[in-house]
């Protein structure tokens, strides 16, 4: 090989060298300015769809795991409340089953933190389309992965309604206050949800006298 040859393709091998510097050093640029951009101005609205998601499918997951309990339970109104009249059908006390509501209130928390650990990541993603902020491309595109990263506090309490719903009729509902945590994984950022929800558990329509005593036993 003569010298000016291999001069040359030392030169051309220089040159690309250097062209694949600068197109790797282009590259890593554009990422960083598309994550900035995604930083700045994406994520908020990746953040506000995840989160409206979530708490969407949260709100579900509570109806469902309630509704399961209480049917698999077998529980109806008469399960969960004692009413005890005189012998002129007034009613003079309505009292919990206090062991039969906290083993119901037990059961919906342990069912909902299970459900809640195994939501549909699918569910949860942001469609690109929907960044767009255009209604022709919502739903569009692929999905940008939002996850559940941890399941937090689920809480569950259960309190007793009574409203009047006529002459000598009273409507009363056993009422469960639920409040269910997840944290969300959004690239770059993990963000709480909480839900809370009022279930009825039961109700029914007291016929006589409006109770004067409930009494529920225990915490």
């Amino acid at each position: 090989m003569s010298v000016p040859l291999r001069c040359r393709l030392q030169r051309w091998s220089q040159r690309s060298k250097s062209r694949f510097l600068v197109l790797t050093l282009l590259l890593c640029l554009l990422i960083l300015l598309l994550f900035e951009f995604f930083s700045n101005h994406l994520r908020p609205v990746v953040e506000t769809v995840a989160v409206s998601e979530a708490t969407n499918l949260i709100s579900v997951a509570v109806a469902n795991v309630v509704e399961q309990c209480m049917q698999e339970q077998g529980l109806g109104y008469d399960d969960l409340m004692e009413i005890r009249q005189t012998q002129e059908d007034g009613i003079v006390t309505v009292t919990g089953r206090t062991t039969v509501i906290s083993q119901l209130k037990s059961e919906i928390i342990q069912s909902l933190v299970a459900q809640l650990e195994t939501l549909d990541a699918g569910q949860l993603g942001v469609p690109l389309g929907n960044l767009t902020g255009w209604m022709l491309f919502s739903g569009l595109g692929p999905k940008l992965r939002v996850s559940i990263d941890s399941v937090g506090d689920v809480t569950a309490q259960v309190r007793n309604y009574f409203e009047s719903a006529g002459i000598n009729q009273t409507h009363h509902q056993v009422l469960m206050d639920i409040s269910a945590t997840v944290h969300l994984f959004i690239p770059g950022e993990i963000t709480s949800v909480t839900v809370e929800d009022t279930v009825c558990l039961a109700e029914t329509i007291l016929i006589g006298k409006v109770p004067d005593n409930y009494i529920q036993t225990g915490s």
